[in-house]
């Protein structure tokens, strides 16, 4: 990808599909150099990995049409699927969403956190327990987690006492 920007220029690029995890990345470019730095660091984008709360969506029924909603990414809300800030520290951001003009009667909201198309589930929740249960044995952190993630370890989804 090949940002052009003004020498000097500070710009926010979030990399990925539709933000759901993704951390954002600033960019400060004050040489063609370092503007040729910044978009290699940009292609080797860094996924942060929510805690699975359920495999499987929620349907969620009635709706108010154009009622702003924040879809929960980190996994650790309480009030699923729509965030209430348990993701502060964690590299996280809710997933601002409008309900539609044109509502529909239920929607299949993503609970396992995973989808493709946030807030919605793609079905993804399928096939995640094993790579799930492969990233969580195979995390670099993985001996450290009760010191070093206290909340949440966003190399595998590992959480305490979840």
């Amino acid at each position: 990808m090949f940002v052009q920007v003004a020498r000097n220029a500070q710009v926010t690029v979030k990399p990925g599909s539709r933000g759901a995890g993704y951390r954002y990345i600033n960019l400060h470019c004050t040489t063609a150099e370092s503007m040729a730095a910044s978009e290699e660091n940009m292609e080797k984008k860094e996924r942060l990995c929510p805690a699975v709360f359920q495999y499987g969506p929620a349907s969620v029924r009635d709706l108010e049409p154009g009622k702003k909603k924040k879809w929960c990414t980190c996994g650790l809300s309480k009030k699923q699927p729509w965030c209430d800030g348990k993701h502060k520290g964690t590299g996280f951001k809710s997933l601002k969403w409008v309900v539609p003009e044109k509502p529909q009667s239920v929607y299949s909201i993503c609970l396992c956190k995973h989808t493709k198309n946030p807030p919605f589930c793609d079905g993804t929740h399928t096939n995640l327990p094993a790579l799930v249960e492969q990233a969580q044995a195979s995390c670099p952190l993985k001996g450290e987690h009760q010191t070093a993630c206290p909340k949440l370890c966003t190399q595998c989804g590992w959480v305490p006492d979840f």
